[in-house]
């Protein structure tokens, strides 16, 4: 056989081959198509379900953020509210200390100082309080809680004052027993004590209550300066002496009222 003839017989078979392989895949790819549609299909379906949760969750994520940063926000206006209303109440009760003193021990309330210093010492017994001069506090002036007398104004500054406490040894007071006639002094008897000293013929016993009264006229009458404790007749019983505790506990205070000079 030529080598013509050859591929021309070479050339017959591949053409009977491809007519062959033709007709066999012709009828098998509709089938294939129909087999792989079914499970190509969903995947567009589950990318944009995908995608719409990836979506969803970056906007709750922004919004906790959200959340958080308003959270913040309503805790420090909380903050601030609940500092506000703690100084409106701690003003309310400073008014209302000196209404009381005002109504029970005198109207000439000039201002209520806080006590920033306190000397506690043996020989003397003073506060300082922290206003002064430019405050309109002058020396001179009673000072006293809603308990009871505490002293006297001495000292002044421009923003402090010094005020020398009824338990002061070179304090002194007019007093007068509260259910009897009779006027009498009390001096500061440290630590904690005052000595009040009146006339043979007053009526004082144990348990009575000491005021304010004419004696002096350096602190308005009438204001409560202690109880009275023990009771003794000195000089051939021609005085009479009576140790009283004061009704204000000088190292618990913490404001003091300023009244106007008599």
């Amino acid at each position: 056989m030529s080598e013509t003839a050859l591929r021309r017989l070479l050339f017959l078979l591949l053409l009977a081959l491809g007519l062959a392989l033709a007709a066999l895949t012709r009828p098998l790819a509709p089938r294939v198509a129909l087999l792989l549609s079914p499970l190509t299909a969903p995947l567009p379906t589950l990318g944009h379900r995908l995608g719409e949760n990836v979506r969803a969750g970056l906007a709750a994520l922004a919004n906790r953020q959200d959340l958080y940063g308003e959270n913040r926000t309503l805790r420090a206006k909380l903050a601030a509210l609940e500092a506000e209303n703690k100084r409106l109440r701690l003003a309310v009760e400073r008014l209302s200390r000196a209404l009381r003193v005002r109504q029970e021990q005198a109207p000439g309330v000039v201002a209520v100082a806080p006590v920033v210093g306190e000397d506690l010492s043996g020989l003397y017994r003073r506060l300082v309080i922290g206003l002064g001069e430019q405050d309109g506090i002058r020396v001179g002036m009673p000072v006293t809680a809603p308990e009871g007398l505490v002293g006297l104004v001495v000292e002044v500054e421009a923003h402090r004052a010094l005020v020398r406490t009824l338990l002061d040894p070179e304090s002194q007071v007019g007093v007068r027993p509260e259910k009897a006639p009779g006027r009498g002094v009390a001096r500061g008897a440290p630590p904690d004590r005052v000595l009040a000293e009146f006339p043979p013929t007053v009526q004082v016993s144990p348990g009575e209550l000491l005021l304010t009264g004419a004696p002096l006229g350096l602190f308005p009458a009438g204001i409560p300066v202690g109880r009275v404790e023990r009771v003794e007749r000195v000089q051939g019983g021609l005085k009479l002496r009576a140790w009283a505790k004061p009704l204000v506990e000088l190292s618990l205070l913490e404001e003091v009222i300023v009244l106007r000079p008599l």
